[in-house]
């Protein structure tokens, strides 16, 4: 098995090997994947972290052989804060944005190593959650939304939810029915709690969004941008439209 990582901020994720092809996700620096399948200009990958599968353009990664795979995994990681941080050797620099995972002492760019200057975030308790989830997520309101975003210039539902989840050192699929799958469920709005999860349908009874709870009648979600908006047990209410936009489907609890 042959494998990769992004030594690049953030790369697109792509449905096929064509840049005009649907951006389904964003790959983050130092995220590993599993080479599926090459050609002239594009490999198809799988994430390691959460299985998801598409094309990232050649140039836009490193490869990695079976041992230094083996050391990428044994080593601790380190959660970069929401201010960010960066990765240098003297001559290079990049830039790193809340939600990338590295592992320490194994960050490669240009295939020179790169010396470490951070702002990390360690992972936290669950009771650490309870008060500090609702504040991190508030960070991202008015981010625009981006099909297959996941970071603040561009973020969609899902990939909101499970950056968020990730930088509390729990693991979420990618997709927003994905994610629907796990958890367990809340019975009544009455026991929502901050940080739960809130999964609506469409009109064919399929999962298509998802948002933090911040409250049992509060909601932070990605839709048309990071947006506060009230929800009952009917849905998702916008003052702006004035009216119900995502209905509700079922709530679940992670942590």
């Amino acid at each position: 098995m042959e494998y990769g990582i992004c030594n690049l901020t953030i790369v697109p994720l792509r449905a096929d090997e064509a840049h005009r092809s649907e951006m389904v996700s964003q790959v983050l620096f130092g995220e590993a994947f599993e080479i599926q399948m090459k050609s002239k200009e594009w490999t198809k990958v799988c994430m390691i972290a959460d299985g998801y599968t598409g094309w990232i353009q050649n140039g836009q990664f490193l490869t990695l052989n079976e041992t230094q795979y083996q050391d990428y995994l044994s080593l601790d990681k380190e959660y970069v804060g929401f201010e960010g941080g960066f990765l240098t050797n003297g001559e290079f620099r990049i830039e790193l944005l809340h939600g990338t995972v590295i592992r320490k002492d194994f960050a490669y760019l240009n295939d020179r190593r790169l010396k470490q200057f951070v702002v990390p975030h360690a992972p936290i308790d669950q009771t650490s959650f309870q008060l500090e989830v609702s504040l991190l997520a508030k960070r991202y309101w008015e981010v625009p939304y981006l099909w297959g975003g996941r970071s603040k210039f561009g973020i969609d539902c899902s990939g909101f939810a499970q950056l968020i989840y990730q930088s509390f050192g729990h693991a979420l699929p990618r997709d927003a029915y994905q994610q629907a799958e796990l958890g367990h469920t809340v019975d009544f709005l009455s026991e929502i709690e901050n940080g739960d999860l809130a999964f609506f349908d469409n009109e064919q009874g399929r999962i298509n969004h998802v948002g933090i709870l911040l409250d049992s009648e509060t909601i932070i979600h990605a839709s048309g941008r990071v947006r506060i908006d009230s929800m009952d047990q009917e849905g998702i209410f916008n003052k702006e439209l004035n009216k119900y936009t995502h209905k509700l489907r079922i709530i679940k609890r992670y942590i």
